[in-house]
């Protein structure tokens, strides 16, 4: 099973197993993680280097996997997307429901496993528009390259794949990774966007085309609030 959560900057996505020694019950641990904090625990803002490159998009149907506390998919809907974000946590996906509700937007959130997930509606099964994962890791058993099959069987013909992840580690990386006490303290991947167009193409039985694959630097803030300048490693593929 491959379990997927966010932090807004950091998605995971682990294998719970009881033969597969140190993996984390991962659903309980981002839950844990959500609600220990009485509030949302990023900022409600949008991923920059999203926002770009969503901007120049026209919208359509996406679905955000991993979605967090919401604040990609909100920026989505203000914009015209019709919106639907899936994560593990039930507080995570609570904040979001009320981060859209404050601003008067429409957006479907869905505690959800995305290896296991399928909308209700049966047009979009399949039939996304855009698909976004941001941060997205995962651990052993479970390799990237079924998890990337797994989240691309969402977008439809034409529709295209967005995927931000880390280029350098964040340098609170290895403080954050302390605080976990569930074996989730690997949960840092440094990907490249070929690497992933490479894995993509390789284990999807559709064709895909690169539209972007780059790095890009941005400001962020630290889980205990201080500013930080990040690198995302950006690929926008399109199936074809």
């Amino acid at each position: 099973m491959t379990a997927t959560s966010s932090h807004n900057d950091h998605t995971h996505s682990d294998r719970t197993d009881a033969g597969n020694t140190g993996a984390p019950d991962s659903v309980a641990a981002w839950e844990e993680r959500y609600a220990e904090a009485d509030d949302a625990i990023w900022s409600g803002n949008p991923n920059e280097s999203l926002v770009a490159v969503v901007s120049e998009m026209t919208p359509g149907r996406v679905l955000d996997v991993g979605c967090g506390e919401g604040a990609d998919i909100v920026w989505m809907a203000e914009n015209g997307w019709d919106a639907t974000g899936i994560d593990l946590s039930t507080t995570a996906i609570d904040r979001a429901r009320r981060a859209a509700e404050s601003r008067g937007i429409s957006a479907e959130f869905v505690v959800a496993d995305v290896s296991s997930w399928e909308p209700e509606d049966p047009d979009r099964r399949g039939g996304f528009d855009l698909v976004t994962g941001s941060f997205l890791h995962t651990r052993l058993p479970d390799t990237r390259e079924e998890l990337l099959t797994r989240v691309a069987a969402h977008v439809a013909p034409g529709g295209a794949l967005l995927l931000v992840s880390h280029a350098t580690m964040p340098p609170w990386a290895a403080e954050h990774s302390e605080k976990f006490e569930h074996g989730m303290d690997h949960h840092h991947e440094l990907v490249s966007p070929n690497g992933d167009f490479a894995l993509l193409i390789g284990a999807s039985p559709h064709r895909w085309e690169i539209e972007l694959a780059d790095t890009r630097t941005r400001q962020a803030t630290s889980p205990s609030g201080e500013p930080a300048e990040l690198e995302d490693a950006i690929l926008l593929a399109r199936r074809v």
